[in-house]
């Protein structure tokens, strides 16, 4: 195990932080300027992928000199002096290096290319791998599997409505999800994940911890993390997004806790954005770390202060959206969010059973600066996961809540694409139980992602679907035209359902140029529905708003 330290010497235009000494040892040093790093924005495919670019594009995020490569001279010329690099970083124009040469050390902030480091100097900060990294878990009694053999993981999603987009076919297709985690163990060879591996939507994985073990071959808690969201195990465990795509990133050293790895999340959180992932899940916190004097203070929860919360922030701002556990310090001393939870638009995900009751362990809100914290929650106590030896338990913390949003997140993302990671997150937000009346113990509550998904556009396309159903006016008082485009003449069945998925009307129409007539539905009672309409083996749907 390195035993090694971390300075954090950052501009105040990109990361502005105090020198920090972390490890012995190792260090962060940003550079002057990217001279010499060989790309141009003018050619952004060079360092970026295409789906990163069209993530860009659709929510009209532009490129900046932030997204260019560090210069590959500079890199050279620290290996040339006998410096070990870890990593670099576009987003913030520096690199974590490696030396024990003192005499060296000494001498580099003489280097021009060098724009700040002080290898003894600031405020030590420390980090924690949150009590989320700990699985807590009994051995689960596996009862008769219920309807779509979701088995005993049914209650989980049910929760969060998130079956009515199974079944509307909305099961994460499509998406890139980037697990940020500690460790995979035997992912690779689980049958949990044989579909995963099988189909080709195991994308890849990368270590960032310089473990010298194989990458499936240490801690286990990413694996559990995983099967919450990507394993399909009929009549017993179905992940909330089992069509998705994955990559494995693992960002965390688990024989110890120290700073080191919040710089290891940001190049973690780098590499996913590079590859074009929608969707990052960290089940992670950092607070408390293994020398108690590096310890975070409440007041640094602001959103802003620590490491890892601006580089999940900086996450944000490249498209994508990031999903993290709020932590699992609810009844201890500290008891509240830890980071990067404490981002304005980072999406913190408490715990709770699934009656929907809070769990005692789950990290309480509010940020230090007053923001409603935990965004949301979700199953966390007793939750459904695929343990180290391969079988099925019940697992405790937010680790497991938040991996479970996450697939969600995936899933309504892939219903409306053309919605922005913003637009996606205030949906959820909104569409929890407690919206109106938020509080520091679940937030907004638990999310309805039907509801979320009504609430985001009023044309969402079914796979299968050969054409646009509009509803005219939409919002209406219960009296309202359907057009559908694609069809001129026949007979559609309706179909009506409230937020909950529940069939509240039915009836069948003839369809005239395209149009019928609807009226006498104002016994519904204002509200947001789902209409569906079907003709032979086409089907359309449309949000319906009646006053």
């Amino acid at each position: 195990m390195l035993k090694s330290t971390l300075i954090l010497l950052l501009f105040v235009l990109f990361l502005p932080l105090s020198a920090q000494k972390l490890r012995e040892g190792t260090y962060w040093v940003n550079f002057s300027d990217k001279t010499g790093n060989g790309y141009s924005l003018d050619s952004p495919g060079e360092f970026l992928s295409q789906r990163s670019l069209e993530r860009r594009s659709r929510q009209n995020i532009p490129l900046t000199d932030e997204d260019l490569p560090v210069s590959k001279i500079y890199l050279d010329s620290l290996k040339t002096l006998g410096i070990s690099v870890w990593g670099s970083s576009r987003w913030y124009n520096g690199a974590i290096i490696e030396s024990y040469d003192t005499l060296l050390l000494d001498t580099l902030s003489r280097y021009s290319f060098i724009a700040g480091f002080d290898r003894g100097a600031g405020q030590v900060r420390k980090k924690a791998f949150e009590s989320n990294s700990e699985l807590k878990i009994t051995q689960a009694e596996l009862p008769p599997p219920p309807e779509y053999n979701y088995g005993i993981s049914y209650p989980q999603i049910a929760l969060l409505n998130g079956k009515k987009l199974h079944e509307l076919g909305f099961r994460g297709e499509g998406m890139q999800i980037a697990v940020i985690d500690g460790g995979f163990w035997n992912a690779d060879i689980y049958d949990a994940f044989d579909s995963l591996r099988n189909e080709g939507r195991l994308l890849g994985f990368r270590d960032f911890s310089r473990s010298n073990s194989g990458f499936f071959k240490t801690a286990s808690h990413g694996m559990s993390v995983l099967s919450t969201m990507a394993a399909n195990i009929p009549g017993e465990l179905i992940g909330t997004a089992p069509k998705a795509s994955y990559w494995l990133l693992k960002s965390e050293i688990v024989e110890s806790e120290t700073p080191l790895e919040e710089a290891l999340w940001l190049l973690a959180a780098e590499f996913a954005d590079s590859v074009g992932v929608d969707v990052i899940n960290s089940s992670l916190g950092y607070s408390e770390f293994d020398d108690t004097t590096f310890n975070y203070s409440y007041s640094d929860m602001d959103g802003k202060t620590t490491l890892v919360t601006k580089a999940a922030e900086k996450a944000f701002s490249k498209g994508m959206i990031v999903v993290n556990s709020a932590g699992n310090s609810g009844s201890s001393a500290w008891k509240y969010i830890t980071a990067p939870a404490d981002g304005e638009n980072v999406l913190a995900i408490g715990s709770c059973d699934s009656t929907g009751m809070i769990s005692g362990f789950s990290s309480r809100g509010p940020s230090y600066d007053q923001r409603i914290k935990p965004d949301v929650i979700a199953v966390g106590s007793q939750a459904v996961v695929v343990n180290s030896i391969g079988t099925l338990s019940l697992g405790y913390g937010t680790s497991f809540s938040s991996p479970q949003v996450a697939g969600m997140v995936a899933c309504l993302w892939e219903a409306v694409p053309q919605k922005t990671n913003k637009e996606i997150i205030n949906a959820i937000r909104q569409s929890g139980q407690t919206y109106r009346n938020p509080d520091s113990d679940q937030g907004y509550g638990i999310p309805n992602f039907l509801s979320a998904l009504y609430s985001l556009n009023s044309f969402v396309p079914l796979s299968g679907s050969n054409g646009e159903m509009l509803i005219i006016p939409n919002p209406n008082n219960g009296v309202f035209d359907v057009q559908i485009k694609s069809l001129s003449a026949g007979i559609i069945d309706f179909s009506i359902y409230n937020s909950l998925g529940k069939k509240v009307y039915s009836d069948q129409r003839s369809l005239y140029s395209g149009l019928t007539r609807v009226s006498g539905l104002q016994g519904l009672g204002a509200g947001i529905y789902l209409i569906v309409a079907k003709s032979g083996n086409n089907t359309f749907h449309s949000n319906l708003m009646v006053l």
